[in-house]
């Protein structure tokens, strides 16, 4: 057990690391679109290159597949992608998967959020079939956004508008309703820990409608340390939690309703059909509900911790494993 002045020293080095690290970065790590990314370099057209404010950048082409990305300095995770041939269609699973949420809602969302902009195809996919709705998209690298009109054909208007601003800052600040919050902030492969705790989801379930949804990105267990806690947080936050799981990919959508009466798979299946009668979806929104998973059928750990702005752990042990490499020790 740590002591007073361990604690304290532990603190100080993660509000240190607090200020060293970028406040938000855009979107998704996915590992389909790793898996479809890897080994096709030859076939690779690169269009455009620069360092932003936060990260490296980098627009390429896959010839083989037809199909345009948004790589980080990694270039092993993807920021955004979409199909050549077919601009408008999501092309990844866990885009499609995270729009079973409009089957929790049982009205017409007229606000909703995006968090984390990429490519844009998640707000311009939901602003094709609700051209009615308010949507709001906060992004804080400027560049992304250059990226995502230059190269994504992502448009504003007076519907739907991109806040360049940090994600917490800006909702924070909102005084807005939202009937919907989506949230894919990445920085490439983990998602800053100000966006994990329980803190920041109190913000988060304040600015939603009492009947409003959430709707995050997490990476799975085997490649997140702190899956179970993230699942821990979201418990703590709001009534019900829902985990619908990738097939094709190591993402998982969070379902995190701000009403407390539960709802059982059959009851968003039958959402999800109505909804696909009146919109005409180009995918099949009633078949997600397979992926359909309550949070307690994930065994956590007894001593999952709680994620918390006084002590989030997924950034201080990566710096920590960091900083023994440098020292010549071995990392966690």
């Amino acid at each position: 057990m740590l002591t007073n002045r361990g604690r304290r020293a532990l603190k100080g080095a993660f509000f240190a690391l607090l200020l060293a690290i970028p406040l938000l970065a855009p979107a998704l790590p996915t590992s389909e679109a790793h898996a479809a990314r890897k080994g096709d370099r030859a076939e690779e057209r690169v269009l455009y290159t620069k360092n932003s404010l936060y990260q490296y950048l980098v627009v390429a082409d896959d010839l083989q597949k037809q199909e345009r990305y948004i790589y980080n300095s990694k270039r092993d995770y993807m920021q955004g992608g979409t199909s050549l041939k077919h601009p408008d269609a999501l092309l990844f699973e866990y885009t499609r998967l995270s729009f079973i949420a409009l089957a929790f809602l049982d009205r017409t969302p007229k606000k909703v959020l995006f968090v984390g902009l990429g490519a844009g195809s998640m707000p311009r996919w939901f602003h094709r079939y609700y051209p009615q709705a308010k949507v709001d998209v906060v992004e804080i690298d400027p560049e992304i956004f250059k990226i995502a009109k230059k190269y994504f054909s992502f448009r504003e208007d007076e519907r739907m508008k991109v806040h360049i601003m940090d994600g917490r800052r800006f909702i924070k600040r909102s005084r807005e309703k939202y009937d919907m919050v989506f949230l894919d902030a990445y920085q490439t492969d983990y998602i800053p820990f100000h966006l994990t705790t329980v803190e920041f989801l109190k913000e988060v379930r304040r600015i939603l409608a009492d009947d409003g949804v959430v709707a995050s990105n997490i990476v799975s267990e085997r490649r997140n340390k702190y899956f179970y806690a993230m699942i821990k947080t979201y418990v703590e936050v709001f009534p019900h939690l829902y985990i619908y799981k990738a097939l094709h990919s190591e993402n998982n959508i969070f379902i995190a309703p701000a009403y407390g009466r539960k709802k059982k798979a059959e009851d968003i299946r039958a959402r999800a059909r109505q909804l696909e009668g009146e919109k005409s979806f180009d995918f099949d929104l009633p078949s997600l509900n397979d992926y359909y998973g309550y949070y307690t059928f994930f065994k956590m750990p007894p001593d999952t911790p709680l994620l918390t702005d006084d002590f989030a752990p997924v950034n201080l042990y990566r710096y920590m494993g960091v900083e023994e490499n440098k020292g010549g020790r071995k990392a966690r």
